[in-house]
């Protein structure tokens, strides 16, 4: 590439494909709602990615971007999925032992919750659309191709003889027992201790 970072592809010399269509393999654009900040933050990436896709110069690192963006964006979602069930739980527990003036506030509380849980759960199915897109697109495939190639050179190289496989073999206490019969530990033929 021109920016001096080595990209991969297989569309050209150094270009990859998404996938057929304007919004990638089902044609559907995939996104529900733009109040959300998670579906806000993805649709950046995602339309950058769309708009390279169709200029022909979609790159490796993009294509790669867009999944690291695609975890973030699980690990946050499964974070508000956590903490809205906590909520829910510690919630449902005081309207059982609610007094009157109390049971109100709690019942708003469940229905804002149940609010929050709805966008989850949209967010959600948009994440599962975006990911099942990645997952289907010549793109990511050849990422995983990639990848599979440098784990298997990489493997090769370590098993090809510059470290001793045989010492990482060894069981701390079978390490132990050598080094006490090396020499440094003994003293006059007896053990030495550590304190002396």
């Amino acid at each position: 590439g021109s920016d001096g970072g080595e990209e991969l592809g297989c569309g050209g010399k150094d270009r990859v494909e998404w996938a057929g269509g304007k919004h990638g393999v089902d044609g559907i654009y995939p996104f529900s709602s733009f109040s959300s900040a998670t579906q806000r933050r993805i649709k950046q990436q995602y339309d950058q990615l769309v708009k390279s896709n169709q200029a022909k110069a979609l790159t490796m690192a993009q294509v790669g971007e867009f999944a690291n963006c695609l975890i973030e964006a699980r690990n946050e979602l499964q974070h508000k999925s956590e903490v809205i069930q906590r909520k829910f739980t510690i919630t449902k527990a005081l309207l059982f032992k609610a007094d009157r003036s109390s049971f109100d506030r709690l019942c708003q509380q469940i229905y804002k919750l149940e609010a929050e849980q709805k966008r989850l759960e949209e967010d959600a199915v948009v994440y599962n659309r975006l990911q099942e897109q990645l997952k289907l697109s010549p793109a990511y495939k050849t990422m995983l191709e990639i990848g599979a190639r440098m784990e298997s050179k990489a493997s090769s190289d370590e098993n090809s003889g510059s470290i001793d496989s045989e010492f990482f073999d060894i069981s701390f206490e079978e390490l132990l027992a050598q080094e006490k019969k090396d020499s440094f530990w003994q003293k006059n033929g007896k053990l030495r201790s550590c304190a002396t």
